[in-house]
């Protein structure tokens, strides 16, 4: 990084969005600067996608006795994943005393991009305008059809596997051949329509041919241990590389952000960052100030840039910053046996690591009396390297043994995915008590689950136990209490965009209200959350913006 100069934008973070702005605005023709708060990883070197268990010291699992702060944490972060996970000690947060929050974060070159669920599917009009179909809350300030070209845009570059299904409030995109289906995955397919159930292949961000000479997945099943293959959407593999190449991209690593600057007139002039190794402060010059950096951090970045300009927060005129916070919910979740498939030979079923999902059709066409918006179901089954079920058996030696191999090759699951509403009361605000491990504030976050997602619940349970009975299924596991909000790590919101500046920060190509240079392209824009995957959302909206960035500037606009 070059101290003295003046880049035509800075970009803070590196993942879905981030990384995506980054390729949209070098190839624009901008000089792009790009903070990233963590360091720089090497697939063949830092990811385990290709270990096996035995070459483990704790044979995968975790290390005894290692404490784990989060839910998450203690779920997924296991001896082979857990290098690509924050420590909750140097990366603190601070919730409401009774009302759980699980904020994972992921800080390194990529960010949570290079371990996703990848799931990629598109917004509808029933999602973009809810509050006209429902009379709920606020509509976005675009419609589907100006964000569709660049759907169209991010997938034709990434890559997005899946089936085109006509149907209206889950649009079809450019998509690769999809995935196959499993033996089980087959069997639902074919008797859930008996209970009003269409499933489709999950359509996923994995390659499953050669697209714009990016890698292509091998069906290793790992990908939430870093692909060092690069055979699904990451910025390591697929973003960076194409700005890297335009000569017109600076990365940073080692880089937290501490605060936006502003000039004598209150207009955004860089960024203070703290390099993550030596502790030391450093500015960042910047024409254009694009965050990215998670919509959470991001949120967190605007509201610690006070000034006598901005006593609340950069461009929180409105008092929205932080605000209408959201997450996707989960929780309720049955899984079993189908016994047609117990005792058969196995085969590698784990190895595409991407399975089925339920089409939402609850409140699509007919309003539920308990509950509005909807929600999707997700579903996995077969023959795994390691099967959690056998830790329910009971039994020992060769009788124990037996059994476990008997439903190996059986199991079956499904859970939810509903949207959570935006609701004012769910926010995030600073604590300047509490301090990082670079002596920025950290955030208070205050949200907690309504009626409305407690009732959607209760109705995905009753209806994937209706599924399971359909199907015949031993059923093994119900679980119907939702998990605690952030545990989806689909963090939405608190930055939302909208046409009104005094009920939205941004407007519609995510520019500030209050500041026309500072662009916010991740999750916190979302004005509802859809109830699945934003990601590929995040990727359309971050090429959008960049865009008219790259327009704005030639104009000499900003």
């Amino acid at each position: 990084m070059n101290p003295k100069k003046i880049y035509d934008a800075i970009v803070v973070g590196s993942g879905a969005a981030g990384g995506m702005a980054a390729k949209e605005l070098t190839e624009g023709g901008l000089s792009v600067l790009l903070l990233e708060a963590g360091p720089r990883l090497e697939p063949t070197r830092d990811f385990t996608s290709h270990v096996w268990p035995y070459e483990m010291p704790y044979r995968g699992f975790d290390k005894p006795g290692r404490r784990r702060t989060s839910y998450w944490n203690q779920w997924i972060a296991n001896e082979y994943s857990s290098n690509l996970y924050v420590k909750d000690t140097e990366h603190p947060y601070v919730t409401t005393h009774g009302k759980p929050f699980q904020w994972v974060r992921s800080r390194f070159v990529g960010g949570k991009l290079l371990h996703w669920g990848r799931h990629a599917k598109r917004l509808s009009d029933m999602d973009l305008k809810a509050a006209d179909h429902d009379g709920y809350g606020d509509n976005w300030p675009i419609t589907y059809a100006e964000l569709a070209p660049y759907y169209d845009r991010v997938e034709s570059f990434v890559g997005v596997n899946g089936t085109t299904e006509n149907i209206p409030h889950l649009p079809d995109g450019k998509f690769l051949p999809p995935m196959g289906l499993t033996c089980a995955e087959k069997i639902v397919q074919k008797l859930a329509p008996k209970v009003g159930m269409r499933v489709i292949p999950a359509r996923t961000a994995q390659r499953t041919r050669r697209i714009n000479d990016l890698g292509v997945c091998h069906y290793c099943g790992e990908c939430d241990r870093g692909c060092d293959v690069g055979g699904m959407w990451n910025s390591v593999s697929d973003t960076l590389p194409a700005a890297a190449r335009t000569g017109r991209l600076t990365l940073r690593p080692n880089s937290v952000v501490r605060e936006i600057l502003v000039d004598p007139n209150g207009k955004a002039r860089g960024i203070l960052f703290v390099d993550r190794l030596t502790h030391r402060h450093h500015e960042a010059r910047g024409r254009v100030i694009v965050l990215g950096a998670s919509a959470l951090e991001s949120t967190r970045i605007m509201l610690n840039s006070v000034s006598r300009f901005w006593p609340h927060g950069i461009g929180n005129s409105s008092g929205v910053l932080g605000r209408y916070l959201m997450d996707d919910i989960g929780g309720p979740e049955v899984s079993g046996f189908l016994p047609i498939l117990m005792g058969r030979e196995p085969v590698n079923e784990d190895g595409k690591q991407a399975s089925v999902e339920i089409v939402p059709y609850r409140n699509i066409t007919s309003r539920h009396p308990k509950f509005i918006r909807s929600y999707t179901h997700e579903g996995w089954s077969g023959a795994s390297m390691f099967p959690g079920f056998a830790r329910s058996m009971g039994g020992f030696g060769s009788e124990f043994k037996q059994q476990v191999r008997r439903y190996y090759t059986a199991p079956i699951g499904f859970n939810l995915r509903g949207e959570m509403l935006a609701r004012w009361e769910n926010h995030v605000e600073i604590d300047r008590e509490v301090v990082d491990a670079w002596g920025i504030p950290v955030l208070k976050i205050h949200c907690e689950f309504s009626d409305n997602e407690r009732e959607m619940g209760k109705d995905a349970a009753e209806n994937l136990l209706e599924l399971f009975h359909a199907l015949g299924a031993e059923i093994q596991n119900v679980s119907t209490s939702l998990m605690p909000p952030g545990s989806i790590i689909h963090e939405m919101g608190t930055c939302r965009m909208g046409d009104d500046p005094k009920k939205s920060v941004l407007n519609k190509f995510n520019q500030s209200h209050d500041v026309p240079n500072i662009f916010v392209v991740d999750g916190s824009s979302f004005v509802t959350s859809g109830g699945y995957a934003p990601t590929l959302t995040i990727g359309a909206l971050a090429a959008r913006a960049s865009d008219y960035i790259v327009e704005q500037l030639k104009r000499r606009a900003l």
